[in-house]
């Protein structure tokens, strides 16, 4: 492995092709491919995309499912210096097209099930990145291009759009050297190196999938094995094939596997198993460590506009402060701050607050939202917490999600701690139902374990005797196909905006 210490994530494939040029640094299926043919691809790639006249800095969205094509178009964008759009697989057409606006975009690299979604798109040169359903972006013809100098530091990388499937993502922008801070900050964390792989089964277009796991395994000359999208007995059928040592998921998926038949074929072999997005309920922690003890679990709390990763929970703290989200990660700067722009003292909720060199610079061309966003070098992230036994976090809510019942403030993450206790739930999300009299009602969508059913009133009393009776829901809905976002958590916005339709229509 390199001692170098990076500021653009090409240059880390380079030197990795230089050092390792016949070790496998990314397989697809049956498609296996070493250091040197994946600087190799980059490099063509990238040549690719001077002769077509994409400038530096220049927008170039990137879409499709994880396959080797997709790993070698983003790398070859950041290789020129234009700017990387990863961009979610699973937007409208008519979304799209908006975001393919408001980046001035001029070019699209998608693989053939995804070019459909540039139908509503004018003025945009759609180029296939694996097959024929557009111009085949391999058939340019880029002989004796040469390619420019190597991006610098302080230039962008990446927009790297919010989640969600509800309103108008905003595009963080993300430079190289904060692109590579972020990854190193796993290579530190699990102490990475050569021996290190991870099957990546986030999509790619998500922090998790180019950052935590592509990212930290170029740097670190690991192995990146892609999952074509998530289905559990086709990542236990890969795990079984290849087996990796990093696994990293929503705790959701990490249970999936789990269950299955073929759950030691995932955790067998692993060393670091990270999770975030929401605290591992108990019982699935300590089965995990009861299965597999030699496991290090990890538990990190990120943000896009923050590249990803700005707590850790360390590892030996899983089993008996497995709520929390940790400590500050290395290299971060946090604070909790109230109402009044002032810190809070411990035990009382306030903003989270992070400063680092991964923060993003700004929306782009959303100077509104980066003005509310932004305080100076600190990143106003929205989520509340507070810090209690041995100086750890304990993530709460969202600032935006409080619910006011009737002058009672209830912060839903509260009641979906309560709810997580539940043996027949998986995953719970509170959210407010407007009430004439109290302003907001609280109702609850909750999913179901695998095999097992929700006896709603029999959550509503067990309920009633763990929580006061104003934050008791009033209606609980269990469904297995309740809206998730990008990275697989239940998507609140998304499910309440789905239940106050079924009401309206209903009447």
């Amino acid at each position: 492995m390199s001692e170098r210490t990076y500021t653009n994530i090409v240059d880390a494939l380079v030197d990795q092709a230089k050092l390792r040029p016949n070790a496998i640094a990314l397989t697809d299926a049956d498609e296996e491919l070493s250091y040197a043919r994946l600087q190799a691809e980059v490099e063509a790639a990238a040549s690719r995309l001077v002769t077509l006249g994409v400038r530096r800095q220049e927008r170039v969205v990137v879409v499709g499912d994880n396959t080797w094509q997709w790993v070698v178009a983003y790398l070859a964008i950041l290789r020129i210096g234009a700017m990387a759009v990863p961009m979610n697989n699973r937007l409208a057409p008519a979304q799209v097209s908006d975001l393919v606006a408001l980046l001035e975009a001029r070019f699209a690299l998608a693989d053939d099930v995804h070019v459909r979604l540039f139908e509503d798109c004018t003025g945009l040169r759609i180029l296939s990145i694996n097959g024929t359903a557009a111009t085949p972006f391999g058939s340019v013809d880029s002989t004796n291009v040469a390619l420019p100098d190597m991006p610098l530091a302080t230039e962008n990388a990446v927009i790297s759009f919010t989640s969600g499937t509800t309103g108008t993502p905003k595009g963080a922008v993300i430079g190289h050297d904060a692109l590579c801070k972020a990854s190193q900050v796993y290579v530190d964390l699990i102490q990475a190196d050569e021996s290190t792989s991870t099957l990546i089964v986030a999509p790619l277009f998500h922090n998790t999938g180019f950052v935590d796991q592509l990212g930290t395994m170029l740097l670190c000359g690991g192995r990146a094995d892609l999952l074509l999208r998530y289905r559990t007995q086709e990542a236990v059928a890969a795990c079984r094939r290849r087996p990796t040592t990093f696994v990293t998921a929503v705790p959701s998926v990490l249970r999936m596997m789990m269950t299955d038949d073929g759950a030691d074929a995932v955790y067998g072999p692993a060393t670091d198993v990270f999770f975030g997005g929401s605290p591992m309920p108990a019982p699935w922690s300590l089965e995990m460590h009861e299965r597999w003890p030699s496991l290090r679990l990890w538990h990190g709390y990120g943000l896009t506009e923050f590249t990803s990763c700005c707590t850790v929970l360390p590892a030996g703290l899983i089993l008996t402060h497995g709520a929390s989200i940790g400590y500050a990660a290395e290299g971060v700067e946090l604070r909790l701050v109230g109402e009044d722009g002032q810190d809070v003292a411990d035990g009382t909720v306030g903003e989270i607050w992070v400063a680092g060199d991964t923060r993003m610079g700004e929306y782009w061309r959303r100077p509104d939202a980066t003005a509310e966003k932004l305080n100076g070098r600190w990143l106003r992230t929205g989520d509340l917490a507070e810090r209690r036994e041995r100086g750890l976090l304990y993530h709460v809510g969202r600032r935006d999600d409080v619910i006011n019942r009737g002058g009672e403030k209830i912060l839903p993450s509260f009641i979906e701690a309560v709810m997580a206790e539940v043996p027949s739930i998986a995953q719970a999300v509170v959210f407010a139902v407007p009430h004439p009299v109290l302003q907001n009602s609280v109702y609850a969508a909750v999913e179901p374990r695998p095999n097992m059913v929700v006896d709603v009133e029999a959550v509503r009393e067990f309920l009633r005797r763990r929580l006061p009776s104003y934050a008791v829901p009033e209606g609980i809905i269990a469904s297995t196909d309740l809206a998730r976002t990008a990275s697989g958590k239940l998507d609140r916005r998304a499910i309440r905006a789905g239940y106050l339709e079924s009401q309206t229509q209903s009447k």
